[in-house]
């Protein structure tokens, strides 16, 4: 391959899976701006219409970890149309379910098609563009992974206040046929399918393992009322990741080689990357919820005063991946750490005076920093793992992502939530601003770790290999 020039087919291969990731991940957090409206339309509870995302990050944390099996026992191109087709369905069954019930397996079914579909883009990206090059393009796959979910609330707010929850998923019906078609054009195999046996142990293990952990996770602000069944749920899905891990250790064909988590710098910069993403999207839900409940602001303000910040986050990804690629990665991943790490400490300081204005001058900062250092980190990530093993770092990577969304989301809501059920003689407004400061802090504690951890995974690998 010409390392100097990437051919166009390729290029637009990587757009196709990105699209479909791009789809998934917008609406994870575009409906949850539908909520009060789809409570109204079918006459569900708040408990029972948070499934429409608690069940889909379910099923997406569960099939992810697969992903680097599915890769090496079938072709891309198989596994793109079944990612794709499998949304659509979803997305059809969306637009026209006559009740809850059908809307909820609609978001089951997406569910599989985004935990497919996210990993394919990465897969291409490691396996099919020239070293020189992985840095902006694992910046362009990052955008998709943070952008979309940074865009849902404006999305999601936008759209439902002016055409109706039901065309958050009928906007996606014209994009997702022309990434069919372009997939389907532009994909190509670079090494034929093995045939892998099913490790069926491990795959009950691990979906156990996300199942328990996700669930308990998604149902954490009810520990107060239920904390057996919390205990349970976490306790089962530990013991479900120790079962897993021994059986990796021991299996000639594991789903996961085990060896990947034995390089230092690889794993302070994925639990950096998954710290990374839970901070995003704990602040996801802070901010339209605080613009809403606190300061009053209809739904499409609330997403729009986002807007700014999320365009940032996007479009630097890119950039801040080229960068990488020609002067290394500590100094971008690090002052996108930092300013990153100033946005949330502005956030929580100010976190019960917030105004509109602060909050999208905030967010700016916020937005820019993980627009720098999200994609790099999962970059650098990579690079310091062997070829060999670079599948199961994509499947490691992907996997926390996802499971990132449900502890950043969840614990954020379980402290505004907390915050707001208490005895206090003051305002539900003022509760709820000091649920989310207490949110803010939570999310400030998580950068300063993700902050320490990028130091200490470029120190490990310059003691051992020579500063680079």
């Amino acid at each position: 391959m010409n390392t100097s020039k990437i051919p166009v087919r390729l290029t637009l291969s990587v757009v196709a899976a990105c699209l479909v990731s791009f789809c998934g991940l917008l609406t994870e957090t575009a409906v949850n701006v539908a909520f009060p409206t789809i409570m109204s339309d079918f006459g569900v509870t708040t408990k029972a219409v948070q499934w429409l995302t608690t069940g889909n990050l379910l099923v997406v944390a569960m099939i992810t970890p697969l992903s680097a099996f599915l890769q090496k026992r079938f072709k891309l191109r198989s596994l793109f149309c079944f990612s794709a087709i499998c949304f659509l369905i979803g997305t059809i069954c969306a637009i026209i379910a006559p009740t809850f019930q059908i809307l909820l397996l609609a978001r089951l079914i997406q569910g599989v098609g985004t935990g497919v579909g996210v990993p394919l883009a990465f897969c291409i990206i490691l396996e099919q563009i020239p070293f020189e090059k992985t840095g902006t393009y694992i910046g362009f796959g990052a955008l998709v992974s943070a952008a979309a979910p940074a865009f849902g609330p404006t999305y999601g707010g936008i759209v439902t206040s002016t055409l109706g929850w039901r065309f958050i998923f009928v906007i996606l019906i014209p994009v997702l046929i022309f990434t069919v078609v372009l997939g389907i054009a532009t994909i190509r195999e670079i090494h034929e399918p093995q045939k892998a046996p099913i490790d069926m142990p491990g795959i009950t293990l691990i979906m156990l393992t996300f199942f328990c952990l996700v669930f308990g996770f998604a149902n954490i602000g009810s520990i107060a009322t239920a904390p057996l069944q919390e205990i349970i749920f976490f306790a089962a899905g530990a013991v479900a990741l120790v079962l897993f891990v021994r059986h990796c250790m021991h299996s000639d064909h594991p789903l996961i080689q085990i060896d990947v988590f034995k390089n230092i710098p690889f794993d302070c910069h994925l639990i950096c990357f998954f710290l990374i993403n839970a901070i995003m999207l704990g602040t996801a839900f802070l901010l339209p919820n605080y613009s809403q409940i606190v300061l009053l602001c209809p739904s499409m303000l609330a997403g729009l005063m986002l807007l700014p910040g999320a365009g940032l986050n996007a479009i630097t990804g890119p950039f801040s991946g080229a960068v990488l690629d020609k002067i290394g990665a500590k100094l971008p991943i690090m002052t996108g750490t930092i300013l990153m790490t100033a946005g949330i400490f502005l956030l929580m300081i100010f976190g019960r005076v917030l105004t509109p204005a602060v909050i999208v001058g905030f967010y700016i900062v916020f937005g820019l920093g993980c627009g720098i250092s999200f994609g790099n980190t999962m970059t650098i990530g990579m690079m310091r793992l062997p070829m060999d093993l670079k599948a199961y770092g994509n499947t490691a990577f992907n996997t926390l992502m996802q499971f990132a969304g449900a502890v950043g989301t969840s614990v954020a809501a379980a402290c505004v939530a907390f915050s707001q059920n208490s005895a206090s003689a003051v305002s539900y407004e003022e509760k709820t601003a000091i649920g989310s400061t207490h949110g803010f802090i939570f999310l400030f504690a998580l950068t300063l770790c993700c902050l320490l951890l990028q130091a200490a995974g470029f120190i490990s690998y310059e003691n051992k290999n020579g500063k680079k």
